[in-house]
């Protein structure tokens, strides 16, 4: 402990308070001298101690239920002596805390050391469980070592606690007064880590033992392709990777990993050769650690379920879009993606508008489903007129109904946008106009969303198209980002040749756009106003980027997982212990994920 409770160090904290700078480098160790660092960049004010509350932390999750025996123990054995042991998540947030002595539990109250409050570093400075979780190793800070004023009378050793997988479970950390300080203090926090690590391996050695017998058994059922996802593995039969290629095994473990477990449930989606249905069973059933998922071949049908109106229903379609005549998959023209997903739906597009098959086109909010149909008609049909109605429109109902009379049999391609609003009038005008197209008049019907409720007049004339396909999210298709970014830029900025910065683009692949296309092209167009010269910096970049992006691009898998998680906090409206219990995640996973995406007030 020398040199800690040096005046030398006293002198170098209040200069380095003062101007910044520490010139006394052989008192104060490198690891401090960072961490102080870090404190200043994050506003921590040395002079008071004001960390945040949050009642709904995951104080009963698998960290706290694996650690409870462990530190059962260590209470016992430290009875008598002036020392607390603090166990925190992988943010930081206090999740439990032993302490014996009266006079030492009065003193970390005074501190706010207790359960519920967040000790990491960018609330707290410097301190054995932020220094810690800052550097994923352990620290010890004594003393004056402390950014912040009132935690200079204790003494905090800090030690990561990993899971299995390696992942960051959390902090243990030992905490005395600074007086009392020795270096038996981190032994202590090292070893209780590495005891709390024993008991997650067992037990979640245990959940990955039954998730692998529910695969084998499932298996032995049947014989067709089967996956299982678990927290930390996915794995596949023999039949999955000879039936399934690897953007088909993505494809269904992005399912999922997206599937809510709980009842077994079943999902129709479009893989390359065609429709599958997903069967999912949760793993094991009792207390569920993963899901098995069983890929069914399936016959063509128009899944029409669960959206705003009513319950779910599934309507018999005659013939999908993508079963005509194949047509290449390649991207449609002058519109920007690679992605395998994005190319089947220009192929599937681009076959209904030469095969004049009228077309249930789904998709969210921006993501391109009008600029789709467009470009199909363009590149297929040039020559055929293009009409649009508009379903919100007051007049849709009477423009959809004197629509056959104006084309007068001539080659059209009529476009339905939010098809999903129409009233019954509009809906059995719809109607009329398909029993009334001739062979050349292509009709698309456009859906905000995934799904048409029964409730929705439409419905069932939906169910009367040819077939139907979703264009999927931005967010799922990651590696469009780039493309979409270049297109959009030399739209918005055509004589500039302007780009962004490796670090501005992984801030935007990693982005959710939850507007899709519609909102990356809202997002470069406020950047190039911030920056009307020059490449595109990370910095130029509105907060909706910065705050929600990662600084890598996820994988399909992670994708997922981000937007299961904010589905779950929007309907949760913010409420984390709502939202980790609809996930079925403990809260103290969901809070790690939460950090590692970058999300923030999601919902609140």
């Amino acid at each position: 402990m020398q040199g800690r409770t040096d005046p030398g160090l006293d002198r170098a904290r209040e200069r380095f308070l003062g101007d910044g700078t520490v010139d006394e480098r052989g008192v104060v160790r490198p690891e401090i001298v960072q961490s102080w660092e870090r404190s200043r960049r994050a506003g921590v004010d040395a002079d008071h101690l004001a960390l945040p509350f949050d009642p709904d932390l995951d104080f009963e999750g698998s960290l706290v239920h694996c650690a409870r025996p462990v530190l059962d123990d260590l209470t016992e054995r430290l009875s008598g002596m002036a020392v607390a042991v603090v166990l925190s998540d992988a943010d930081g947030n206090v999740l439990d805390r032993r302490v014996g002595e009266g006079e030492l539990r009065r003193r970390l109250d005074a501190i706010q050391l207790a359960p519920g409050f967040s000790y990491a570093e960018e609330f707290a400075g410097t301190n054995g469980v932020g220094t810690a979780l800052e550097g994923a190793v352990s620290a010890m800070v004594i003393g004056a070592e402390h950014f912040t004023d009132r935690l200079r009378s204790f003494a905090c050793a800090g030690a990561p606690v990993y899971r299995p997988g390696g992942a960051l479970a959390g902090i243990l950390d030992v905490t005395c007064l600074a007086a009392e300080a020795n270096d038996l203090m981190r032994f202590l926090a090292l070893q209780t880590a590495k005891d709390i690590e024993e008991v997650l391996r067992e037990r979640g050695s245990a959940g990955a033992r039954a998730v692998m017998a529910e695969f084998r058994a499932a298996c032995v059922r049947v014989t067709g392709p089967v996956l299982a996802l678990a927290e930390d593995f996915v794995i596949a039969n023999r039949a999955a990777h000879e039936v399934l290629d690897a953007a088909d095994r993505d494809t269904v473990a992005r399912h999922a990993a997206e599937y809510r477990r709980g009842d077994p449930a079943e999902e129709r989606v479009l893989l390359g050769d065609g429709p599958v249905r997903l069967l999912f069973t949760p793993a094991p059933a009792q207390r569920p650690s993963g899901v098995i998922v069983e890929v069914v071949p399936s016959a063509s049908t128009l899944r029409l379920a669960g959206g705003g109106g009513g319950g779910g229903g599934t309507v018999t379609a005659p013939r999908p879009a993508h079963a005509t005549t194949p047509a290449p998959a390649r991207p449609l023209v002058g519109l920007a993606g690679t992605s395998r997903s994005w190319r089947t739906s220009s192929a599937a597009l681009r076959s209904a508008a030469a095969a004049v098959r009228s077309t249930v086109v789904l998709g969210e909010t921006g993501v391109g489903k009008a600029a789709a149909v467009r470009a199909a008609h363009r590149e297929v049909r040039p020559a055929a007129r293009h009409v649009v109605v508009d379903a919100e429109a007051e007049d849709a109902a009477d423009e959809l109904a004197t629509l056959p009379g104006e084309l007068g049999g001539a080659a059209a391609t009529v476009v339905v946008r939010r098809v999903e609003a129409l009233d019954a009038e509009g809906a059995a005008a719809l109607g009329r106009l398909l029993d009334a197209a001739t062979p050349n008049v292509w009709v698309a019907a456009l859906v905000t969303g995934e799904e048409v409720g029964e409730g929705r007049a439409v419905h069932d004339v939906l169910g009367r198209f040819h077939g139907s396909l979703t264009i999927e999210p931005l967010r799922r298709r990651p590696e469009d980002v780039g493309p979409v970014v270049e297109a959009v830029l030399a739209k918005l900025a055509p004589g500039r040749r302007v780009r962004c910065t490796p670090e501005a683009m992984a801030l935007l692949g990693g982005a959710r756009w939850p507007g899709n296309v519609a909102q990356v092209e809202d997002v470069l167009r406020r950047a190039l106003v911030a920056r009307p010269a020059g490449d595109l910096e990370a910095g130029d970049l509105p907060a909706e980027v910065a705050v929600h992006g990662t600084r890598r691009r996820l994988t399909p898998l992670e994708s997922a997982e981000r937007d299961l998680i904010v589905g779950a906090l929007i309907e949760a409206r913010g409420n984390r212990v709502k939202a980790a219990a609809a996930l079925g995640m403990g809260r103290a996973t969901l809070y790690r994920r939460l950090r590692a995406f970058g999300l923030t007030d999601v919902g609140r």
